[in-house]
Formats: structure tokens, C-alpha cells, sequence
């Protein structure tokens, strides 16, 4: 397992944890009216939860756990499955580089606007985008000079990739 993985996991799921708790205190909140009020719940919940996915895909392609569809790649003959696995990787990487691209800027459009309930600047919330595109862009390459650098076109694993 690589060190950004190693890192992100735990950061995941205190991620998680953290929704999951602030949705169990509004929950309770509403039931018993002599609580105080979790007004911010609903907006600090999405916003965890964008996080946790933007986070998330980058963890799931490092561990090959995204799906893919093969029904055509498995009909096509080797050296055809491979130049589709090699284009694959440079779209990836394409729309990587638009997600770090637009995301930045993103990020950059939102520096003086603040969320309604917690009123934290928007722009925290949106620098998710470029670190999702990066860790997507990052992991992709890796993919792809491997399978250009060997003939076993076979896709990595976690425990290969560690």
C-alpha cells in the first residue's frame, strides 16, 4: 500500500466517522426538543460527504477497485487490447487534468464566498476537486508507464502497486 494511501484511509473514514456522528446528533435533536439545535447538519454532512467521494476515488483506483466494463476488450485480440487499455489511460489523465485545471479555479472563483449555515469560505470545500483530479492523474500515470514499460498487460492490484 503506497503512503498517500496509508494516509487517506484514516483520514476516510474519521471522515466518515465525523458525518455519521453529526447526523446521529440531529437525528437525536429532533426527536427530543430539549436539545440544542443541529441547524448545520444537512450542510456539513454534504460537504463531508463530497470530500469522503473526491478522497475515495483516488484510494479506489489505487486499489483497482473501481468497476470496468470488459464485454468489448475481452473480444478484441491482444495487441488491439492493448492500445484500448493505453488510449483508456491517456482519457483518464485527459479529464484528470480537467479536474485539477477547473477545479483550481474553482476554488480560486470561491475564496470570499461563505456556506450558508457554517459560513466557512466555499473555496475549502472545492479544493477537493484539483486533489481528486491529482490523485487521479498521479495513479493513471503510474498505470500507464507500467503497462508501456512491460508486456503483461494483467491490471494492478493494491498488492501490486505497494
Amino acid at each position: 500500500m503506497s503512503p498517500i494511501v496509508k494516509i487517506l484511509k484514516p483520514v476516510i473514514v474519521t471522515l466518515f466517522l465525523a458525518m455519521t456522528l453529526i447526523t446521529f446528533g440531529a437525528t437525536l435533536a429532533r426527536l427530543f426538543p430539549v436539545m440544542p439545535s443541529f441547524y448545520w447538519a444537512g450542510e456539513v454532512t454534504r460537504y463531508l460527504n463530497f470530500w469522503i467521494t473526491c478522497l475515495g476515488i483516488g484510494v479506489a483506483l489505487h486499489m483497482g477497485a473501481h468497476f470496468s466494463v470488459t464485454v468489448v476488450l475481452d473480444m478484441m485480440p491482444a495487441p488491439m487490447q492493448r492500445a484500448a487499455k493505453i488510449l483508456s489511460h491517456v482519457g483518464v489523465l485527459i479529464l484528470a487534468g480537467i479536474l485539477v485545471h477547473y477545479g483550481i479555479q474553482m476554488v480560486t472563483w470561491n475564496l470570499d464566498q461563505l456556506s450558508a449555515a457554517v459560513e466557512v469560505p466555499m473555496s475549502y470545500v472545492y479544493v477537493a476537486i484539483p486533489i481528486c483530479g491529482a490523485l487521479v492523474f498521479v495513479q493513471t500515470a503510474i498505470f500507464l508507464i507500467r503497462l508501456l514499460m512491460s508486456k503483461d498487460d494483467t491490471p494492478a492490484t493494491e498488492e501490486g502497486l505497494s
